[in-house]
C-alpha cells in the first residue's frame, strides 16, 4: 500500500483539484490532529472537504471525521487569515512535492503551502510568499531557515 504521494501524484490531484476548489470560499479549517488538517470549502449549493496531512498527503473526502474540541494555534491562525477567502488556485511548485493553496486576490492573497515530503510542513504566507506562520520551524537547507517574516524559499 502506498503511503505517500510522488511529484506525479501530486500534479495530478493538484490539477484535479483546481478544477472542483477553484471559485470556493474556505468556510472553516479544522484540525484533525498535530499534523493533519481538514479544509472546508463552500459555494451557496455545495461543499468540499480537503484533507492535508503534512508529509503524507492532500485529497478531497466525503468521509466525516474526527474535530477536535479546540483549535489549535496554527489552526486558529489559519482560520484568522483565510477564512472566508475564495480559493483562486491549486498548483504544484515546480516538480517539487509542494502545494500551493492560492486564497484570495490582491494585496489580501494568502498562500498555504503544503510540504509533502520528509516530515513536512504547512507555511502560511501573504501575496509575497512572506511567512505568516508555520506549522514546524525548522530548516530547509544549512543555509535556509523556516521562520515567520521571512520569505518562503521558492
Amino acid at each position: 500500500m502506498k503511503t505517500r504521494m510522488s511529484s506525479l501524484d501530486i500534479s495530478c490531484m493538484a490539477a484535479v483539484l483546481e478544477r472542483q476548489a477553484r471559485g470556493y470560499r474556505i468556510a472553516n479549517i479544522y484540525d484533525l490532529d498535530a499534523r493533519t488538517y481538514l479544509l472546508k470549502l463552500a459555494k451557496p449549493d455545495s461543499k468540499i472537504f480537503v484533507v492535508v496531512e503534512s508529509g503524507v498527503r492532500f485529497h478531497v473526502t466525503e468521509f466525516a471525521r474526527e474535530k477536535g474540541s479546540v483549535p489549535s494555534l496554527f489552526a486558529l491562525k489559519l482560520r484568522k487569515h483565510v477564512r472566508t477567502k475564495r480559493v483562486e488556485a491549486v498548483t504544484q511548485l515546480g516538480d517539487d512535492r509542494i502545494v500551493d493553496f492560492t486564497c484570495g486576490s490582491g494585496e489580501a492573497t494568502c498562500h498555504i503551502i503544503c510540504e509533502l515530503y520528509g516530515t513536512g510542513n504547512v507555511v502560511l504566507t501573504d501575496a509575497d510568499y512572506t511567512i505568516l506562520s508555520l506549522l514546524r520551524h525548522g530548516k530547509h537547507d544549512d543555509d535556509v531557515r523556516l521562520r515567520p517574516k521571512e520569505p518562503y524559499p521558492r
